[in-house]
């Protein structure tokens, strides 16, 4: 047994949606059925085990085909499907996290379609920072 200790969710990645390219897609969808291949190998297809892989083989399939369709164009559209897509697919593969042939660089929940949207994402952040600390100025202020 591995002393690697799993994270409560998968990762956010350094990474925004438009950075994500078709191989990116290629090498998760690759593990994951090499995992649903080792499970169909070890177990027959009518047991439980069985059952398991042949649902994640299946899953794995729905979401990477939903994921290529996202990559034909960079409008804001596509981008927010690309980013869904690919969140998707990370936490089905996020159980087998700290195992060999994990990558966990690259394997990471997206926050953001663009740099553009990241900027935005950190000036709401701030902006409900300090509304908060303003309403505790206000409220210590009352005493």
């Amino acid at each position: 047994m591995s002393n690697y200790f799993m994270s409560d969710e998968p990762r956010p990645a350094p990474f925004n949606a438009d950075d994500l390219k078709p191989e990116h897609a290629k090498a998760l969808g690759e593990f994951l059925e090499q995992v649903s291949k080792t499970l169909s190998e070890k177990h027959p297809a009518d047991s439980f085990e069985g059952r398991a892989a042949r649902t994640l083989r299946e899953a794995v399939g729905v979401h990477l085909d939903t994921l290529h369709e996202c990559f034909d164009d960079e409008e804001p559209e596509t981008l927010k499907a690309r980013k869904q897509a690919w969140n998707r697919l990370v936490w089905l593969v996020w159980p087998w996290e700290g195992t060999p042939g994990y990558d966990a660089r690259q394997w990471r929940v997206v926050l953001h379609t663009d740099a553009d949207d990241a900027v935005e994402g950190a000036r709401r952040l701030l902006a409900s920072r300090e509304a908060a600390a303003q309403k505790r100025r206000a409220e210590l202020e009352a005493r």
